[in-house]
C-alpha cells in the first residue's frame, strides 16, 4: 500500500493577519499531492486545527480541504474496527487529535466533529485495521495530551503491535531529544520511552521533517505544512508530505510546490551604537529579500543581541526606523536583547567589593564610579564630593552640583 502522512496543518492559523489563507492553501497542496500520488489512505497525526474551538470560517476551510480526499477516486482498501467494516468515500483519512485540539472528555473535540461529518476516522487509544488484497496494516493512535502527563498516559495506553500485521503508531507529543530543554513541562517522553516492535512510529507536533532509527523501532516526524513559530530548523527544511511504501517501508518526502520562505539569522554586537545596529539590520533584510525566489513575501526572523555603547539602553534602539521601510516586503519577527553590563558581572563586582572588607562609604563610591563608567559621564565630575553631599542628605546642593557639571560637560562636547 501507499500511505500519505500529512501533519500539523493548523487550519485557522493567522486568521486576522496577512497569512490568513496560508494554512488552507498549504493543506490543499498537501492533500492534492496525496491524491496525485495515488495514496491508498492518509494519516494525520494531529493539529489539523490551530484552535480547539475553530471559527466558522475555519470550519468552512476544513470542509473544503477534506472534500479533496472525499471526492477523490475511491481507494481499494477496507477499513475495519473490531472486525466490522467501515464505509467511506474517496480516500480514507485516519487521524488523531493534537495538543491544539485537546479537550477534556466532557467536551467534543474538532476531530470528533469531522468524524461525525464522514471526513475522517478518528482514533484515540485504540486502533483500526486496513486491508488491501493480502496486505494488512494496523494503525494505532494516541492523541495529544498536556506534556507533563504524556509519559503517564502513554504507559497507561501501553499499545502492543498485532501479530502477522504491519503496525503503525500515531502520536502527537514533544520528544526530549528534539528540544533544547529537559523541562518536563515541555516534554516528558524520551525516545527510550517509545513502544518497541512497531514497524513505524509517526509523531506530529514537531514542525520539521526527521527520521530516526532507535533500538526497537523507527520514528518518523513528518513536520508541519506551515511555519507557525519561525524556528531556525524550519528555515533549513521545506514543508511537505511523506509517502510510505508499506512493502519496502521506504519513505519519500514531497515538498509543497508553493510555500513561503523563512529566513532566520542571529546578529551579535559589541559596544554598538544605534546606527551600526540599524545598518546591519537593513543590510541583512536586503540580503534576504534578494534570495527570496518564490512569489510570496518571505518570513524574516532576526535576533539581535550583545552589548551597547556607553550611555545607551535597549530602549534607545528604535528598530521601526528600518522595519517600516520593509513592512510591505516581508513579515517580520525581530527580537533585541542588548545589555550594557551583564547581571552576572554586577554580582561578581559586589562579591569582590565585599571580600575587600571596605567601608560602606568606600563601597558606595566605588559602585557609583563603576555605574558612571558605563555612561557618557564617566569621570566627568568629582564623584567623591557628589557622594558626600548625598550622604549628608543635602539633596538640593547635590542636584545643583550635578546640574552645573552636566552643563559644563555639554559645553565641552
Amino acid at each position: 500500500m501507499k500511505i500519505a502522512v500529512i501533519s500539523d496543518t493548523h487550519l485557522g492559523f493567522g486568521e486576522k493577519t496577512k497569512r490568513k489563507q496560508e494554512a488552507l492553501n498549504n493543506a490543499l497542496q498537501a492533500f492534492c499531492l496525496a491524491v496525485e500520488n495515488n495514496a491508498d489512505f492518509i494519516l494525520l497525526p494531529g493539529d489539523i486545527f490551530d484552535s480547539k474551538i475553530p471559527l466558522i470560517e475555519t470550519w468552512h476551510d476544513a470542509f473544503e480541504l477534506f472534500n479533496v480526499s472525499k471526492t477523490a477516486k475511491k481507494s481499494l482498501v477496507k477499513i475495519l474496527k473490531e472486525e466490522k467494516e467501515l464505509s467511506f468515500s474517496g480516500i480514507p483519512v485516519i487521524a488523531i487529535h493534537g495538543t491544539h485540539e485537546f479537550r477534556s472528555k466532557d467536551f467534543k473535540n474538532p476531530l470528533q466533529v469531522l468524524q461525525s461529518a464522514g471526513f475522517v476516522f478518528y482514533i484515540h487509544a485504540n486502533h483500526l485495521i486496513i486491508k488491501k488484497e493480502n496486505e494488512i496494516i494496523a494503525v494505532h493512535g494516541l492523541g495529544g495530551v498536556p506534556e507533563k502527563k504524556a509519559l503517564d498516559v502513554l504507559k497507561l495506553y501501553n499499545p502492543k503491535p498485532l501479530p502477522d500485521t504491519k503496525n503503525f503508531l500515531l502520536l502527537h507529543q514533544s520528544i526530549k531529544e528534539f528540544l533544547p530543554t529537559s523541562d518536563e513541562m515541555a516534554a516528558s517522553i524520551s525516545i527510550s520511552n517509545l513502544p518497541k516492535e512497531f514497524d513505524l512510529i509517526i509523531n506530529g507536533h514537531l514542525h520539521w521533517f526527521s527520521e530516526t532509527n532507535f533500538e526497537g523501532g523507527k520514528l518518523l516526524i513528518p513536520g508541519s505544512t506551515i511555519v507557525t513559530q519561525m524556528k531556525k530548523l524550519e528555515s533549513e527544511k521545506q514543508k511537505g508530505i511523506v509517502l510510505i511504501d508499506s512493502v519496502s517501508m521506504k519513505t519519500s518526502f514531497l515538498p509543497l510546490q508553493k510555500q513561503r520562505k523563512l529566513f532566520y539569522e542571529k546578529i551579535s554586537f559589541d559596544s554598538a551604537f544605534e546606527d551600526e545596529i540599524l545598518s546591519k539590520l537593513k543590510n541583512k533584510i536586503n540580503s534576504f529579500l534578494s534570495e527570496n525566489s518564490v512569489n510570496l513575501i518571505p518570513l524574516i526572523r532576526i535576533k539581535l543581541n550583545g552589548t551597547l555603547a556607553k550611555g545607551l539602553t535597549q530602549g534607545d534602539i528604535d528598530l521601526n526606523k528600518v522595519l517600516k521601510e520593509f513592512e510591505a516586503k516581508a513579515i517580520f519577527s525581530v527580537d533585541k536583547n542588548f545589555s550594557s553590563i551583564s547581571f552576572k558581572k554586577r554580582i561578581q563586582e559586589l562579591r569582590e567589593l565585599h571580600k575587600s572588607k571596605k567601608s560602606v562609604s568606600s563601597l558606595g563610591i566605588e559602585l557609583l564610579e563603576k555605574n558612571l563608567s558605563e555612561t557618557s559621564f564617566d569621570s566627568a565630575f568629582d564623584v567623591q564630593r557628589f557622594f558626600e553631599l548625598l550622604c549628608e542628605e543635602d539633596s538640593d546642593k547635590a542636584l545643583s552640583f550635578l546640574s552645573e557639571n552636566i552643563k559644563e560637560k555639554e559645553k565641552k562636547d
